[in-house]
């Protein structure tokens, strides 16, 4: 009984093994070379193959001498023609194609292969959205309040991108209310090109503790995209503006200024970690002594689906502040919240 379970176990082994090593693609290459792996796309004259000892490799397709597929792979031809096809070896520089439907087998140079498995036509609108939530409440002897809110909505179709967003704060000690302020911002980008773009914003604050009954801005300029992908935004911009300032007590003032503006945003840890540097300022161009500025700079850590932690610290500067009050306001902000789209 022994012997037969020991056989059974040993033909289960083998199978398991031969099964293994059939599902796996081979590359040829022309040194001689034969790589095991899973063909996962050709683009830009490099075939992409992943494998159990070294992960994701690249190889230059003009040393790929021939091919074998266990699966149906999409190859796109330099003439257009697109087909669903299991690959085979063929004579050197050439493989057999044998076309997913029933069609015959043909032998295809590769020096015909466009791409392999290209990546699917990015969607006509890429929409990305977040909102952030903090609160503190404590009640005995100490009696507090503090909220935070945040939130954004981005709309991009490759020529034009959408922004829409804001940012609220309230805190009170023993029903005395310590700060409360809201900023409001909407922005239009149109790209010339893939890098440069021209923009359009207005943005409004309202803040008591800043005497600021309120304050608005509308602007246009130009910006250079420098990195747009899943991992990394990096982009600078700069312009003109007019600024308005209803103060509640002070004397009102408006004025012409100039604009800049930086955000940087780079995912680490395969994306299990977001750091984030938005700035952006004003100047005025009649009185360098009317400047404000605006940064924040966190983490954000997504920790379920859409929900994540983030912390940042937020930094307000206003050179010419409303008499008696200070030029600078600091806020680290510990919240939760719930973002879509990369």
């Amino acid at each position: 009984m022994r012997e037969k379970v020991k056989f059974v176990f040993i033909v289960a082994i083998s199978v398991f093994a031969i099964t293994s090593h059939a599902i796996a693609d081979e590359v040829w290459l022309k040194n001689g070379d034969r790589i095991t792996g899973k063909i996962e796309r050709l683009e830009n004259n490099l075939l992409i193959l992943t494998t159990s000892y070294a992960g994701e490799i690249s190889i230059k397709w003009q040393e790929v001498s021939n091919l074998r597929t266990d699966e149906s792979i999409k190859v796109i031809l330099d003439d257009g023609t697109s087909i669903q096809a299991s690959i085979s070896p063929g004579e050197e520089g050439s493989v057999t194609v044998k076309p997913y439907r029933l069609m015959k087998p043909s032998a295809v140079e590769l020096t015909q292969f466009k791409t392999i498995n290209p990546k699917p036509p990015e969607p006509p609108l890429k929409i990305k959205a977040r909102v952030n939530f903090g609160a503190n409440f404590t009640n005995g002897n100490t009696d507090t309040t503090d909220i935070y809110g945040d939130g954004e909505f981005v709309a991009f179709t490759g020529k034009n991108r959408y922004t829409i967003g804001g940012t609220y704060q309230s805190s009170k000690d023993s029903d005395v209310t310590t700060a409360d302020s809201v900023i409001g911002y909407m922005k239009y980008d149109h790209f010339l090109s893939k890098k440069w773009y021209l923009y359009g914003n207005a943005t409004g604050e309202k803040d008591e503790f800043k005497d600021l009954n309120l304050r608005t801005s509308v602007g246009l300029g130009a910006g250079y995209q420098f990195i747009m992908t899943d991992l990394t935004e990096l982009s600078l911009e700069g312009g003109l503006s007019y600024v308005n300032e209803d103060f509640i007590e002070g004397l009102d003032n408006s004025y012409s200024a100039g604009r800049w503006g930086f955000q940087w945003d780079h995912a680490f840890l395969n994306k299990s970690l977001r750091f984030f540097h938005h700035h952006s300022g004003l100047i005025s161009l009649e009185d360098a002594n009317d400047m404000v500025i605006y940064s924040q700079t966190g983490l954000r850590m997504p920790f379920h689906r859409h929900l994540n932690a983030t912390t940042q610290f937020n930094y307000d500067y206003d050179n010419s502040p409303a008499p008696g009050r200070d030029k600078a306001d600091r806020t680290i902000i510990f919240s939760l919240g719930y973002q879509f789209g990369d």
